[in-house]
């Protein structure tokens, strides 16, 4: 098929939310069914037997070599077999076709009495053992006769024949069948078999794939589908005028759904895809929602798409009480430039639609990649963009080749992954109630045949009895529905967009405003003393191991960066113009405290109750970090600062007094800034101060281990916390009412590939980011993985500690930017001895989601499903988002459109997590202002202000973001769906940490 092109790039992708709980059966809905799925084609046989006569398929299949369902799986014989199959499995729902012309030989006329009976004792069978019938009336099988006659669905003649032919199965099978699903997969039904002549009846233009006998794909595509919608319509008043009050029953529509994503970041890209949702989804669903198809198709199409009439868009709008959703894959959507050619340009739906349809990863026609984030953002866009309407997946399954397995892990692993993706589509609101596997047992399938298979059990074709065999998946699925059997977490998280390609999954389909957030939800910008004050050697300040550290590299230094110090009055002036509700800062513990513990500095105390008087005054909540990064030379010189139990003593005392002096006007203390990245960043890599490190090829350190220093460090930092927590709450907390945490760097991660190694890879980065600190927050211990791979490295929290730092933090502060992905490291033998640090205790690597050390795409998703871990693995604790930025070259623009899409994308990614139950709090942008950056000096940037650094007055002017900021927080401006959903982790790059 030409619109498919096979393309794998070296990217990855991870789902934004995870399926982080384990879930069973009863997790879903009491009414919610399961069930599998096949249709009578396929599955019946019995093709010239009891009356029935030939339809387009029967005549499709023995024209080509891909075999025929002449014989099939001999449903119609053993019917009975299968159904108490059915039933072992515990099996809540079977959806099945009806074969036109096994129940009226000629299309119309006369009834089948055989044909009759089959499928009332098939539907007696099923309804004995407990088991629903879904009844599908169309399943790429019309009568031959009615294509002899005038050529099917392109011809209008056809609607009233569906209709009695529907109209016969209504009466003869209404009072035990209450759902009805009139045509099966319309879009592809239409575009398959009327544009690209793939599947029955074989109409399009001849091309270089298909030499089609009749047809035209510019035109006969939109005819049939057409006529489809109307013949539905049609069927579906029937049924409500004739039927529905006695029987009450359902009847809806079907189409075939791919997840679409974005091929790349590029703005043709990102409406190209919007254009393929209106095609693949909109064709069917706006007539049959809103009465009239999408402006997209009618304005590219012209007078080929044909117009309903006031009556018939009527008709058609609201005649589905439900759609029907047939899902398998998602594919990357590429927009396609016309080109220049003395040749006439096909035209087909493909032609039409302008947009190139690419396989990600390993996917292939046949075969593809799980990918469940694809399901779940369809039934997320049909929420968002069709009125939320009743859904039942009708076809979801994985396709492996036939008689290769019976242990078809692969299938469990697709369909628990979709199963999961279903469900947290339902926690977060859409109306999905039902599951259909694809299939019950192996059929003769559409497109290849006997080659490939998607049964849970394993049907012989060469074997005249065609004798069943359960496979893997049928015990799966038998113990998920009868409840013996849990998904884990593990078992469904390491199966999401584990593929070496690259996508998005997109949520915000809603336009947003600051008023969605909870009433209490600040909104606030962040920086720190030492990238903001200036003022380095004046009125009492001392060095801290910053300004050493700055000194000895050429990235340049904080001597003077924004001079917040003296320019602290206009910065929260702009703040307060802005609108901005919360400023995080740090107290510079050398202003303060001179010379790391003892008398305290007056002009640096006056400095910051200024400070905070200046916010206050404001209507500014001032959110205060008491480390960051800045602790005194003079220790660090004494005792080796964070490595020395000592600093705990003296960091209390420090905090003993900014509590005492502050503590009235402040409500929000930070203890330690991103503790973990500290700990790394300044005793394992060496690559900020203090820059301990064991020396490598990278960075050359004077003193330090890291294989020690850090887990020391970071001890040291945790027991320093809680014992400034426990002074808190023991003497001042009863007064001041105010919350203390801690806040720890978190990145996203995500699996390179879908190698169990890297799944493990995965699990185990996070522990170590993230559970290293938390771990003990919440629980009072480092994590296993850390225990056993650091050993007697990781030093031990005495009963008494354990205690102590437990429950210590009353929120948690999360930094975050980007997003990596998570490749495992072997490890390799050497007759020289390994460095040891952190990340190779880690034993994995990381890679770059087409970024650097210092800029980054996109990757809201990534953001989304740090919040959405922390709430499953740590108890939900309070969450402050303390920093997320987006750094641009210094210099280069006030125009930083770059920015504001980041930080509207990463907001719209935290209230999504949010309205799926995450505690978060509150958003901090890093950073108010240009800054003297950690790691890239001036170089680079994150201010919503640009400060011009070569200028003595360092004079403040707002870029782009800084108007968009302020009207996001003023209600000024709505983050309407394109702005938000454009920008998700469509990236083109890789490279290796």
């Amino acid at each position: 098929m030409q619109t498919f092109s096979l393309f794998c790039i070296s990217l990855v992708i991870v789902l934004a939310t995870g399926y982080s709980d384990a879930f069973t059966r009863n997790d879903f809905p009491e009414d919610f069914l399961f069930g599998a799925a096949t249709s009578a084609y396929q599955w019946e046989g019995a093709v010239d037997e009891d009356g029935r006569t030939p339809s387009v398929w029967d005549t499709f299949s023995h024209s080509n070599n891909k075999g025929n369902g002449d014989i099939a799986c001999d449903g119609y014989h053993k019917y009975k077999e299968d159904v108490k199959l059915m039933a072992e499995m515990g099996l809540e729902s079977f959806r099945f076709s009806i074969s036109w012309t096994r129940l009226i030989p000629n299309g119309r006329g006369p009834l089948n009495p055989k044909g009759l009976r089959f499928y009332k004792n098939l539907i007696k069978e099923l309804r004995s053992h407990g088991i629903e019938p879904h009844v599908t009336l169309y399943h790429y099988d019309l009568p031959q006769t009615l294509e002899d006659e005038y050529g099917g669905w392109i011809d209008r003649k056809v609607i009233k024949d569906f209709t009695a032919f529907a109209d016969v199965c209504f009466r003869e099978f209404g009072d035990d069948v209450k759902f009805w699903t009139t045509i099966n997969e319309a879009t592809i039904f239409a575009i398959a078999s009327y544009s690209e002549g793939f599947a029955p009846p074989g109409h399009c233009s001849n091309n270089e794939f298909f030499n089609c006998s009749t047809g035209n794909s510019s035109t006969e595509p939109y005819i049939a589908g057409h006529n489809m919608l109307l013949a539905h319509a049609s069927a579906s008043k029937l049924y409500r005028l004739k039927y529905k009050s006695k029987q009450r029953g359902s009847i809806g529509l079907s189409i075939y759904a791919f997840g679409l994503t974005p091929y790349t970041n590029s703005k043709d890209d990102e409406i190209a895809t919007e254009r393929a949702r209106d095609f693949f989804f909109g064709w069917m669903l706006k007539p049959l929602v809103f009465g009239d198809y999408p402006e997209v198709m009618k304005r590219i199409l012209g007078p080929r798409l044909p117009v309903f009439t006031e009556e018939e868009s009527e008709q058609v709008k609201g005649s589905s009480d439900f759609v029907g959703i047939i899902h398998y894959m998602t594919v990357y959507v590429k927009n396609s430039k016309p080109t220049l050619s003395l040749l006439p340009t096909r035209e087909d739906f493909f032609a039409d639609m302008g947009a190139e349809t690419i396989y990600i990863g390993n996917s292939t026609f046949f075969t593809w990649d799980v990918m469940p984030w694809g399901l779940e953002s369809v039934l997320e866009y049909l929420k968002h963009n069709y009125n939320n309407p009743p859904i039942y997946i009708l076809e979801n399954g994985n396709a492996m080749k036939h008689g290769s397995t019976m242990e078809d892990s692969e299938s469990v692993d697709y369909i628990k992954g979709y199963i999961g993706a279903v469900l947290n589509a339902i926690k977060n609101g859409s109306d999905t109630r039902g599951y259909f596997v694809w299939s019950m047992i192996d059929l003769y399938e559409l497109l290849s045949g006997y080659e490939y298979s998607y049964g849970m059990y394993y049907v012989n074709f060469s074997d005249p009895e065609r004798k069943r065999s359960p496979k893997l998946s049928a015990s799966w699925y038998t113990g998920f529905l009868n409840g013996t059997i849990d998904v884990d977490p593990q078992d469904i998280a390491r199966f999401q967009s584990n593929f070496s390609g690259s996508s998005s999954l997109e949520f915000y389909s809603d336009a947003f405003t600051r008023t969605d957030f909870p009433e209490d939800f600040v909104f606030g910008s962040a920086t720190s003393a030492y990238q903001w004050e200036g003022a380095a050697d004046e009125y009492g300040r001392t060095p801290s191991v910053w300004d050493t550290f700055s000194h000895s590299h050429d990235i340049g230094d904080g001597d003077i960066a924004c001079d917040g110090y003296h320019k602290y009055k206009e910065d929260v002036k702009l703040m307060a113009e802005m609108g901005l509700e919360a400023f995080r800062f740090s107290i510079s513990w050398t202003r303060l405290i001179p010379n790391g513990r003892g008398p305290i500095n007056p002009k640096g105390l006056r400095f910051y109750k200024n400070l905070i008087k200046e916010l206050r005054g404001h209507g500014i909540e001032p959110h205060v970090t008491l480390h960051h990064y800045d602790f005194p030379q003079s220790l660090e010189d004494e005792y080796g600062g964070w490595i020395n139990r000592k600093i705990i003593e003296d960091f209390t005392a420090f905090a003993d007094v900014c509590f005492r002096e502050f503590g009235e006007d402040v409500k929000f203390w930070t203890t330690i800034d991103e503790a973990n990245v500290f700990a790394i960043g300044a005793y394992s890599q060496g690559i900020v101060g203090p820059g301990h490190c064991s020396s490598n090829k990278y960075v050359k350190c004077s003193t330090g281990n890291s294989s020690t220093e850090p887990y020391i460090a970071g001890h040291n930092l945790l027991l320093a916390h809680a014992s400034a927590s426990k002074l808190y709450r023991l003497k001042y907390k009863s007064k001041q009412r105010g919350s203390v945490g801690l806040s720890i760097f978190a990145l996203g991660f995500f699996p390179y590939t879908n190698s169990k190694d890297d799944e493990i890879a995965t699990e185990m980065a996070k522990d170590f980011f993230s559970g290293w600190m938390l771990k003990p927050l919440v629980f009072g211990d480092y994590p296993e993985v850390m225990k056993r791979n650091v050993g007697l490295r990781l030093p031990v929290f005495t009963e008494q500690e354990s205690e102590l730092v437990k429950g210590s933090s009353d929120f948690v502060g999360i930094i975050h930017y980007t997003t990596y992905s998570v490749k495992n490291i072997k490890p390799t033998l050497s007759l020289l001895p390994n460095d040891i640090s952190f990340f190779t205790d880690m034993g994995f690597e990381l890679i770059y989601t087409g970024a650097s050390v210092s800029s980054w795409k996109s990757v809201p998703w990534g953001f989304e499903s740090v919040l959405e871990y922390v709430k499953q693995s740590y108890n939900n604790p309070p969450i402050y988002v303390l920093e997320n930025g987006f750094p641009l070259e210094h210099d280069t623009t006030l125009q930083d459109s770059e920015r504001v899409e980041y930080i509207q994308d990463y907001i719209g990614a935290m209230l999504n997590a949010i309205k799926n139950g995450s505690d978060t709090r509150g958003y901090f942008v890093w950073s108010m202002i240009d800054l003297f950056e950690l790691l890239a000096g001036y170089e680079t940037s994150f201010g919503l202000y640009y400060v011009n650094f070569s200028d003595p007055g360092l004079k403040r002017s707002p870029k782009l973001s800084a108007s968009w900021y302020t009207g996001f927080l003023n209600g000024t401006i709505d983050v309407v769906p394109q702005d938000v959903t454009r920008f998700q982790s469509n990236f083109s790059g890789s490279s290796s940490l």
